[in-house]
């Protein structure tokens, strides 16, 4: 049975029944009042949120009253008159604090399953009608205390006294109602009569008492979340109460009696719950009491989404005034799923007539805050309001939030989520929000090296990940100069740490020093360097099947790689090159065909040797191919073996070169006579034919035979200048490889670790698992078998399946982003629930340019059959391989060696932090959810782990739950150690729609591994894996050749009875 604890300050008093004789002796006694004998004997205290336990409170003794005649409750409260403001209060209790007596600093750590500041209800708690039944008199009575029975205010009773007694009757109800169970049905008399409490409450002004709607707000933050009927009815009056709470900076009001924070923080919550509600009912017409006087006739039909511009109001005005951590982060939430929604629901041509954006946010738009914008019928809402929660992020983040970690980075967050936002946006407000991302990112940099910590750079990290997401979902950013050159300034400051344009001053990059302020962020400037280089088009990655077999053709393993030459440039690149002469194929000309392994991926190169200027080719050549017969000879042209001599003033020029005579020496002039003689020789017997009049007879020119090699690959090596003395010798420094090194592909194990190389993955790899709960489930074998058929899930899972990733087969590189054809997806799907995508053959993919996401759904079908996990080179910090690894430092990313190392098992047990999705039917299961008996049976097929390796606490839980209306409840479950905050965009209290589920579901998911990746210094990204694995390979596969034996290689052919 649930306890509750109703403290009522300076003796309220209202007609009740003799509840001791319905109720259980709790052992309590009443202080003495004149009206004791209509006062039940029961002190109750409600628990606060981190207090003890409630436990019975002993009160001075008093006697025993009689029971009442009457069995029926009344509902009728006692006048004024017949209150006593003398009566003793209640004492204090050290255990239970008073409502109105709040910490003034934020929790550090929140509640791990619910951010309310109260806690979770009992899993045993009796129903809301049962409980009622008992204390609703009382609690509806005290109330509506202010009201006589003809409905008239009381001014008389509403002094102070009376205000903290009827603010704990109003809490109490809601915090009863809110405990509601999923599928509990509520009598239609208790819900009437708390929705005019609702009502009642909610109305400030001058005659009515602020603590009785904090009191309302305060417990009421998951009340629009428990399916209550009819509960929508007061969004208007909810509205009105959040317009006078999170647009009011200051609060005045409400500072004597409760913590701002606390009531800014609950009033968020409820504020998450509502802003779906209008864009999922349209223009469904409801009516409202607008005056909440139920004796009115003046009654206001309304359509749910008029009220959106009010909500949208309140929620960048909330940002504006917000001054807590915490609570921003859960705006900054509210936020990007508002606009996803909006934009998914305009995309699907379901857009309505729109009001004011915004009621009271009329700042300039230059300062980068909310305008006066009017959204008209046939506006693009979605994209207006993208570009003013663009410019407003953006002009906080480098103003007001800098020096906040937390914020920022959920800021960094929100701005990714909006870069993948589909609306129609103007190339101006897109380049807006990339150059406040460099400009924060020059901020941190520029920082003392005191404030330079582990925290800032892995915020600088993140603003360089933003920059990529925005870069990559906009490449046409590029194609504008200045941001272009701003974009490649942040790359080289993160990589030197210093720009050599500063202000005046221009400094060459071979005079600058390296000094950047970390290697992770040199490392980060360098992939957002690769990413400009793919997104301009000029190292496009190529899919990772294409290798050296797939480009000749050769059906067995590793023949292809014979036929390629092998260098590696810089210790980070290496270079397959294939010759090919004329004649090959369909080659008319010689042709050089190379993939590149770098750092960032694979890409192919392939240039042919031509005569001609590209723009000359198609021209025919008017020259003959022969020579003419006439060749040999004699022509009448003069020839002159010196100059003609010209009279030309000499000039200071002409005196810089020495005369001949003057730098001759002794040994040099006997060279010079020797030459002389053998000259007048050499006349002479040229002379001696013309002397005697006979002919010279020569033979014609001819062509010389073709050349059939070309050596394509020497030239190419010298035209960039890697064919130097000083590119081809060991610089002699330990650690430092020469620039070119060639490798020798003939030594045993070469073509296997290429073929590491080429599954290393060049994004961020990371991966989830869905279940399906269904309601009363307890173990885990019950959860696996629920996949199995379509008829024990409910149809919005199998929608939210199809639209969070695109069917692939495990263990392949995919490229593609969700599922476009239902009916697609049903095929593949036949007739389970899901558990095609076990990982064993199937599974669901997500892929863009930065990340590559597998959500696997584990069944019990196949567990039997799951794979033995498959060890993988593992990296230390260093990034080299290792023989035996830590499992501690196992990298989060899920495996690429082979098909195998795909499985669910091997999933689980690659990492020690998972990311677990979970379908609930009964929201109240949570609390059950038996997360180690899941695990422990995932891992069985695995070999045996440590204690330490099986713990729950670093796993990350998205708990889904549908509501009757259509839209879903989140929970998450993250890491409560986690030194940034909030995860976003979704919070615990979050409801979203259909629409929008998938996307922030990936968002978060998305999220949750890159915070995992920044605050872990043993997880390296990816292409740094690669680049550790290119060295790794250039070390043990380094030939041994000679330098004139390495210049004589290049002009030899490799396989010449293969190439032709």
């Amino acid at each position: 049975m649930l306890t509750i604890v109703l403290s009522v300050s300076s003796g309220l008093t209202t007609r009740t029944p003799a509840f001791r004789d319905r109720l259980p002796s709790f052992g309590i006694n009443v202080t003495k009042s004149p009206f004791k004998d209509r006062l039940p004997s029961y002190g109750i205290s409600r628990p606060r949120s981190g207090s003890a336990p409630p436990v019975p409170v002993n009160i001075r003794s008093m006697s025993a009253s009689p029971p009442l005649t009457s069995a029926s409750p009344p509902y009728n409260r006692l006048k004024a008159t017949n209150v006593s403001k003398n009566t003793s209060k209640l004492p204090v209790i050290t255990s239970a604090p008073s409502l109105w007596t709040f910490s003034t600093q934020t929790p550090s750590v929140p509640p791990p399953l619910c951010f309310s500041p109260r806690p979770s209800p009992s899993p045993l708690r009796c129903n809301v009608d049962s409980l009622l039944h008992l204390f609703g008199c009382w609690l509806f009575d005290a109330a509506l205390i202010w009201r006589d029975s003809a409905g008239q205010s009381d001014i008389t009773a509403m002094s102070e006294t009376w205000v903290a007694g009827r603010a704990e009757a109003c809490g109490t109800l809601c915090r009863i109602f809110t405990c509601k169970k999923t599928g509990e049905g509520i009598m239609p008399l208790y819900l009437s009569r708390f929705y005019m409490v609702l009502l009642k409450g909610l109305q400030i002004s001058e005659m009515e008492c602020p603590p009785v709607l904090a009191s309302i707000l305060l417990n009421s933050t998951c009340l629009f979340c428990c399916d209550l009927k009819g509960i929508n009815l007061l969004l208007p009056v909810f509205i009105s109460a959040l317009e006078n709470v999170l647009l009011d900076r200051e609060l005045l009001r409400f500072k004597s009696f409760v913590c701002p924070v606390d009531l800014r923080r609950a009033s968020i919550l409820i504020l998450l719950s509502l802003l779906p509600v209008p864009l999922q009912f349209g223009s469904v017409q409801t009516e409202v009491l607008t005056d909440g006087d139920i004796a009115s006739d003046d009654v206001t039909p309304t359509s749910f989404l008029s009220l959106k511009p009010r909500l949208i109001g309140i929620l960048i005005g909330a940002l504006q005034t917000e001054t807590d951590t915490y609570n921003t982060q859960l705006l900054l939430g509210a936020m990007l799923s508002f606009v996803q929604d909006l934009a998914m629901l305009e995309g699907a041509g379901q857009g309505h007539q729109d009001c004011d954006l915004s009621r009271d946010n009329r700042t300039s738009r230059n300062t980068g805050t909310t305008g006066s914008t009017r959204l008209t019928q046939g506006s693009n809402a979605a994209a207006v309001l993208w570009a003013q929660l663009v410019r407003l992020l953006t002009q906080r983040l480098t103003a007001h939030w800098r020096n906040d970690s937390a914020v920022c980075l959920s800021v960094l967050e929100v701005l990714e989520g909006l870069a993948k936002v589909e609306v129609r946006m103007e190339e101006s407000e897109m380049r807006r929000a990339v150059s406040s991302v460099c400009t924060y990112i020059v901020f941190q940099c520029s920082r003392p090296p005191p404030s330079h910590s582990s925290e800032l750079h892995s915020i600088i990290v993140a603003a360089f990940f933003c920059l990529n997401v925005w870069l990559t979902q906009h490449p046409t950013l590029l194609d504008h100069q200045e941001c272009l050159l701003e974009v490649l300034e942040i790359v080289e400051l993160g990589i030197s740490g210093s720009k050599s344009r500063q202000e005046q001053e221009v400094r060459w990059k071979e005079k600058k020093e390296l000094n950047p302020a970390s290697l992770r962020v040199k490392e980060a400037a360098e992939m957002t360097l690769s990413c400009v280089m793919q997104v301009s088009g000029a190292c496009p990655v190529v899919n990772g099947s294409l290798n050296e077999d797939a480009l000749i053709g050769c059906s067995t393993s590793g023949d292809g790689l014979k036929k390629f030459r092998y260098f590696v440039v810089d210790g980070s690149m290496i270079l397959a090159m294939l010759e090919r002469g004329p004649g090959h194929e369909q080659e008319q000309h010689p042709s050089l065909t190379m993939i590149m392994r770098g750092p960032s991926g694979c890409h192919t190169w392939t240039l042919q040797l031509h005569l001609q200027p590209r723009e000359g080719r198609s021209k025919k050549a008017t020259t003959s191919d022969t020579c003419s017969g006439t060749a040999g000879m004699k022509s009448g042209i003069k020839h002159h073996v010196t100059a003609e001599k010209i009279d030309v003033s000499p000039v200071k020029a002409d005196q810089s070169i020495p005369a001949l005579h003057e730098i001759v020496t002794e040994n040099m002039q006997h060279q010079l006579d020797r030459m002389r003689a053998a000259l007048k020789k050499q006349q002479q017997m040229e002379a001696r034919p013309l002397a005697h009049c006979r002919s010279v007879i020569m033979t014609s020119c001819r062509l010389p035979p073709p050349v059939t090699h070309f050596q394509t690959a020497r030239l190419f090596l010298s035209h960039l200048g890697l064919l130097t003395p000083e590119t081809v010798k060991d610089p002699g420094i330990t650690g430092v490889p020469a620039q070119l090194v060639t490798l020798d592909s003939s030594l045993p194990g070469f073509s296997e670790d290429l073929r590491k190389l080429d599954q290393l993955p060049s994004k961020n790899c990371d991966s989830a698992f869905i279940f399906y709960m269904k309601a009363g489930q307890r173990t885990a074998t019950e959860m696996l078998k629920n996949v199995e058929s379509r008829c024990s899930v409910q149809s919005q899972f199998l929608d939210f399946l199809s639209s969070i990733g695109c069917t692939a087969k495990m263990g392949k590189r995919h490229m593609g982003g969700i599922n476009t054809s239902s009916s697609e997806f049903h095929t593949v799907l036949g007739e389970t629930g899901g558990s095609m995508f076990d990982g064993r053959g199937l599974c669901l993919m997500f892929t863009d340019a930065l990340t590559e996401i597998t959500f696997i759904v584990p069944s019990t079908l196949h567990i039997a059959e799951w794979s033995e996990f498959s060890e993988e080179p593992q990296f230390n910090q260093h990034g080299h391989s290792e023989v035996n690894p830590d499992p501690a430092s196992k990298p989060t990313s899920f495996k690429v060696e082979d098909i195998k190392s795909f499985s669910p098992a091997s999933l689980l047990a690659s990492s020690e932090s998972n990311v677990l999705i979970v379908w609930v039917e009964r929201f109240e299961d949570i609390e059950n959810f038996p997360l180690s008996d899941l695990l422990s049976c995932l891992r069985s097929q695995t070999e045996p782990r440590t204690p330490t390796e099986t713990s729950t606490n670093n796993n990350q839980l998205i708990f889904i739950h549908p509501l009757k209306t259509g839209l879903y409840r989140i929970c998450f479950h993250g890491n409560a150690t986690s030194k940034f905050g909030l995860i976003m965009p979704l919070v615990s209290g979050h409801v979203v729609s259909r629409r929008s589920l998938g996307f922030l579901v990936r968002e978060m998911v998305i999220n949750c591994c890159h915070r995992r990746r920044l605050e872990s210094d043993s997880a390296p990204p990816p292409h740094i894996k690669r680049k550790h694995m290119i060295s790794d390979i250039m070390l043990r596969y380094r030939s041994q050749l000679s330098e004139p034996a390495f210049y004589s290689s290049l002009f030899r052919e490799v396989c010449p009875h293969d190439l032709q």
